[in-house]
């Protein structure tokens, strides 16, 4: 395992950015998921805590008193292509499909649900239409190049100049302003609520994104899981179907 990303082999991968215990826990489950799902990606940490062996094949130590603000981090990223993740996710799937994307754009993410709230609209200073609204953060596929580089350079800019304590308005902001090729991937690759019906031609769920997976109370992911059964039974159905 390298501890300082200094001798990185995969050419994609999945990265993580926590810091404290209880998130930290929650990243090695998700990075548990990829790994099962996607043995072929490396994966990636940037955490506060001590972290060693699988299923990381890179852990790059915070200084102390670091932010988990993951602008600050996500540029240095180990990999040529990086699929991000905050900790409350699982991955279903093989991603390597999601991954193609980047022969064609620079940057890729999902809408949030409820993009039209006024707090979902605020900005620092551009006007910016509500057609373009708010992309979720915590999963966001990208490659290195001038152009990400500098879409999270004004990102980080527009963070400290506008004093937010949130990431997503000001990288809406700095994504309004970018130069790099973006797509709006479906949601199925960010999935914020459980499907509660049998998804008629609704694609199964490849990431799923839900703060249940954050929690540390053995009473509210055993009601996760069972809430979360009839879906699993299609995700399983529907990957079985794609390896016939």
């Amino acid at each position: 395992m390298d501890r300082d990303f200094s001798n990185v082999t995969h050419d994609r991968g999945v990265l993580f950015i926590v810091t404290g215990a209880k998130y930290t826990s929650a990243a090695i489950e998700a990075a548990q998921s990829v790994a099962e799902t996607n043995p072929w990606a490396g994966i990636a940490i940037f955490t506060d805590q001590q972290v060693s062996g699988a299923p990381f094949h890179y852990v790059a130590q915070m200084g102390e008193g670091a932010s988990r603000r993951k602008h600050e981090f996500i540029a240095r990223s180990p990999f040529r292509e990086t699929l991000y993740l905050d900790s409350d996710t699982r991955v279903t799937t093989d991603l390597q499909d999601l991954f193609r994307l980047l022969e064609k754009f620079d940057i890729a993410g999902a809408h949030v649900r409820f993009r039209e709230s006024p707090k979902r609209l605020l900005t620092h200073s551009a006007d910016i239409p509500k057609a373009f609204p708010q992309i979720n953060c915590g999963v966001m596929l990208y490659k290195k190049g001038v152009a990400s580089d500098a879409l999270f350079a004004d990102w980080c800019r527009i963070y400290d100049q506008g004093g937010f304590k949130r990431d997503q308005i000001p990288f809406r902001e700095a994504l309004w302003r970018s130069d790099a090729r973006f797509y709006v991937f479906g949601p199925e690759y960010n999935k914020r609520y459980i499907p509660l019906s049998r998804f008629g031609g609704e694609p199964a769920p490849k990431i799923l994104h839900l703060k249940g997976y954050n929690s540390r109370s053995k009473l509210m992911k055993a009601a996760l899981a069972i809430a979360l059964w009839p879906t699993w039974r299609r995700i399983r159905a529907t990957n079985k179907a794609a390896r016939a």
